[in-house]
């Protein structure tokens, strides 16, 4: 299996791995599953899930200079091209053998198209890992890609299975018996180029979800904070609090306080 199909090799420069690890409160060391355990993870709790330049009319551009720009030097999150696509940079500078590759995820019970959503595999030991910091909230730490074997994350469970067309299956639960599928995905390396297109729909398309609405959501210690245009939603130490969200200058008030981005981030 080629990890680094062409055209698609690492870009970061060592200044630049150590400018995303200081973004990610992380400190280098050699590749281990705990290293990718703990990069992951971090990410989460450093990096916001966004969608706010689709509603600030701000193309977002596959390009790894503009997306480490806006996201490691800008203090801002962004969507799964853009996170999934500069943390296989990460990785791969870090000494780590992986790749991209496509995901479909289900949307009432259909699946969306190729190139919808991109992943990270990870190759270690002989062994695959998922590795996906770029849907939001879903999943905080790497998934062995084994067959069937239920792997506990915080309070959910993930298993992955096969269809008959021999493609994995990502599926997760609450209580490891009834499990939903998330998004189906085959082990082929992919090019950056190649999720292009599907990029520009997200952007573009009325049909695309990304734009009914502003959203940014991010992983916390103690729990999750999530802002859309319309309400903020605070998961913190058990307790569950929504307040409205009246008008943009309130918006940008939470975005501040509760995500670090201050509207000069925001449109800079």
């Amino acid at each position: 299996m080629n990890f680094h199909p062409e055209g698609n090799r690492p870009k970061l420069t060592a200044l630049d791995a150590g400018a995303y690890l200081k973004r990610i409160y992380m400190e280098v060391t050699k590749p281990s599953r705990q290293f990718l355990k703990d990069l992951h993870f971090q990410h989460l709790l450093h990096i916001p899930f966004e969608n706010l330049d689709i509603h600030y009319n701000r193309p977002i551009i596959l390009d790894y200079q503009k997306i480490f720009k806006k996201i490691i030097l800008g203090n801002r999150g962004g969507f799964c091209y853009e996170l999934n696509g500069l943390f296989y940079h990460l990785l791969s500078q870090l000494g780590f053998e992986v790749m991209i590759t496509s995901a479909r995820p289900f949307e009432n019970g259909k699946l969306a198209p190729e190139f919808d959503h991109m992943i990270v595999i990870v190759k270690y030991e002989r062994e695959l890992f998922l590795c996906d910091v770029g849907f939001g909230e879903l999943m905080r730490f790497p998934k062995r890609i084994v067959l069937n074997e239920p792997q506990l994350d915080y309070t959910s469970y993930f298993r992955l299975v096969k269809n008959p067309d021999d493609e994995w299956i990502l599926q997760k639960s609450k209580d490891n018996h009834l499990y939903e599928s998330v998004y189906q995905f085959d082990l082929r390396p992919r090019q950056l180029i190649e999720f292009l297109p599907r990029c520009d729909f997200h952007q573009q398309s009325i049909d695309s979800h990304f734009r009914n609405g502003k959203l940014i959501t991010q992983l916390f210690p103690n729990g999750r904070i999530t802002l859309t245009n319309r309400e903020l939603k605070t998961n913190l130490s058990g307790e569950i609090e929504v307040k409205k969200i009246m008008n943009e200058d309130e918006f940008l008030y939470h975005l501040q306080e509760n995500f670090g981005i201050s509207s000069t981030e925001l449109f800079q």
